[in-house]
């Protein structure tokens, strides 16, 4: 099976990794955080929520997006979680 490398200290969403037809997973899409500072792989792609679960046995942080949820919000939480600090959005003063 195919696998992601999340480097040390990064966020990313999964939002393309999911396989919505076979996967019927209850959250749109999930927000993965490395907190280490080594990289990690995962398998890819995510066909159900036992590939979520086996992503946060590895200790990665997982944060599910709603919905109803700001994707950007999620992506902030997790970097915070992480201790990534946060930049100042362009265009946003």
């Amino acid at each position: 099976m195919p696998k992601i490398a999340i480097r040390g200290k990064h966020v990313i969403t999964l939002g393309g990794w999911v396989v919505e037809h076979r996967a019927n997973l209850p959250y749109r899409d999930y927000v993965v955080g490395n907190p280490f500072d080594e990289p990690v792989k995962i398998e890819a792609p995510i066909y159900s929520i036992e590939g979520i679960r086996a992503i946060e046995s590895l200790g990665l942080i997982v944060e599910p997006v709603s919905k109803h949820d700001r994707l950007i919000d999620k992506l902030n939480k997790v970097k915070a979680l992480i201790g990534i600090s946060q930049k100042s959005e362009p265009g946003i003063r």
